[in-house]
């Protein structure tokens, strides 16, 4: 059967193809990049199963815990997150094919497939927004089928205890998923024909289930004086004085995650959604779901922290049916979708490309420069192996350290990674984020590490440590490269006989605070960075 004809019946095989073919693609790009920052991260801070962490709730890290024990802590703990996002297609596929079509299901899939932010970081790499898209699109496809095909009455309660099963995967996976379960409230108080659900128990029970599974999350922030919530919530809470320009770049990020070229008609299929809304419910039941996150995390820089512009993300995602029903027909002859996708995917495969290319060879800022003050982004992927490799660590000559020490979070988990689960890593910051809770410097008092710092700022950091230690030996020197020219000068300071735990700002447990209260816990001191 040729595409066209799947198209004019299911198009399941098409949709298939589509996802198979860039699943094979991440694979691909997986093997070839060195996990991030925030990857490493997780990976470092998953080694410990916990109830949940700092920065998010547990599943990804749950997910990241198991496929290391498989897989190895390397770039193939991505292979469940690439698994999930074919998933994820296949879901976003089967809802607007219900809801709008098969040629719409196949416009969505391709769009979402060939947009960056979904080709790459939801699509494969070690973060939360891959089982987040998972459970969200899980969700949205059982609630279509209760709310446009009239389930028989024994099937209600079943679908509704789905939904909220998997609207709790999606609690458990990311806090911004509370945005989808008000998203629906919405719809159903809009909706003339769903406002009865309103009266029926199943919803109540949906919503039952859903927090009964994200539990752990309520259990682990109330241990630790709900100190997820409250780095999250900050993000968001009032500055003081109202910021506009931020918006402007919150904007501009979210267009460049998406690529213009899939912007525009995601931007058209959510205005002509706007004007049908009223008298088509699947419209409005899809606006309700994206509308809620893109509106407040694009305009939440207006009076709080600058923002990052993948969070609206999920929002986007139930836009992409929406442009599916605006264009599905009018792109129906091969003549005009075909051009399209070849255009949009050669211009995915030349943005991947060059930054691969860039993360592997540096070429590119060497050639061309950076404007004074910005970073290259694609350091985050260079692979700090090699740090293993150093007389310190490699224990040919001495044995290895008790622990190695640093002062961010985020080398703290490039450390780890390079390191090995063998040699734990501190973090001593007054932003030590989930790494505080990996491992208590309490019990490497006494003990012998290494402390690892970018090697400008190795005055500052031997200022900060040296109270905590007997005695500070003189720093080796190591640095980290790509195509041949050093990027990363790193300092590496032998530390003799940790004297005293370090003083964070957290954990600050239920055990902590009885020993706080009986005077013999360390006062948190607030080290400058």
């Amino acid at each position: 059967m040729t595409i066209a004809r799947q198209q004019e019946s299911d198009g399941r095989g098409a949709a298939l193809a589509l996802i198979g073919a860039f699943a094979a693609a991440r694979v691909l790009l997986a093997a070839t990049l060195g996990l991030g920052i925030d990857e490493a991260y997780t990976v470092a801070i998953s080694r410990r199963l916990s109830l949940s962490y700092f920065d998010h709730p547990p599943l990804h890290q749950w997910i990241a815990h198991f496929a290391a024990l498989i897989l190895g802590e390397n770039v193939w703990v991505r292979l469940p997150f690439v698994a999930l996002f074919a998933g994820t297609g296949w879901l976003s596929f089967a809802l607007t094919r219900r809801l709008f079509g098969a040629r719409a299901g196949l416009v969505a899939l391709a769009a979402l497939n060939l947009t960056p932010y979904f080709f790459a970081s939801a699509g494969g790499w070690i973060v939360p927004d891959g089982p987040l898209l998972f459970a969200l699109g899980a969700a949205a496809l059982v609630l279509a089928r209760l709310f446009f095909a009239a389930p028989e009455p024994g099937a209600v309660w079943r679908l509704w205890l789905a939904a909220g099963f998997w609207l709790g995967m999606a609690g458990l996976s990311k806090y911004s998923a509370i945005f989808t379960p008000l998203g629906l409230v919405l719809f159903m108080a809009l909706s003339a024909r769903q406002r009865r659900w309103f009266a029926h128990p199943a919803p109540y029970a949906a919503a039952a289930l859903a927090l009964a599974l994200v539990m752990p999350v309520l259990i682990w922030n109330a241990q630790n004086e709900w100190v997820s919530f409250a780095f999250q919530g900050a993000r968001g809470a009032a500055a003081g004085r109202l910021r506009p320009w931020q918006i402007s770049a919150m904007t501009l990020g979210e267009i460049a995650l998406l690529s213009p070229w899939i912007f525009a008609p995601l931007a058209w299929g959510l205005g002509s959604a706007l004007r049908l809304a009223r008298g088509d419910d699947r419209r409005l039941f899809l606006l309700c779901l994206s509308a809620p996150p893109i509106l407040f995390f694009s305009l939440a820089p207006m009076w709080g922290a600058r923002g990052l512009p993948h969070w609206p993300m999920p929002g986007w995602f139930f836009a992409f049916p929406l442009m599916g029903a605006a264009f599905g027909d009018r792109w129906a002859d091969a003549t005009v979708w075909r051009p399209r996708f070849i255009g949009a995917a050669a211009s995915l495969a030349l943005i991947v490309f060059v930054a691969v290319w860039q993360v592997q060879s540096g070429w590119i800022t060497r050639q061309f420069g950076l404007p004074a003050g910005v970073v290259d982004p694609t350091l985050e992927a260079l692979d700090w192996r090699k740090l293993r490799e150093s007389p310190l660590f490699d224990g040919a000559a001495n044995a290895p350290p008790a622990f190695a020490v640093s002062t961010k979070w985020s080398e703290g988990g490039k450390i780890a990674l390079a390191l090995g689960p063998a040699i734990p890593v501190l973090v001593y910051s007054d932003d030590p984020r989930g790494m505080a809770f990996l491992e208590k410097s309490a019990r490497f008092v006494g003990k012998d590490g290494v402390i690892v710092v970018p090697q400008a700022k190795l005055d500052q950091s031997l200022q900060l440590f040296r109270p905590y230690f007997r005695q500070l030996d003189p720093p080796r020197f190591l640095a980290l490269g790509r195509g041949g020219a050093d990027e990363i000068a790193l300092a590496l300071v032998p530390a003799r006989g940790l004297t005293g735990p370090f003083a964070l700002p957290y954990p600050r447990s239920i055990e902590t605070r009885r020993e706080a209260s009986s005077g013999s816990a360390p006062p948190v001191r607030t080290p400058d960075e």
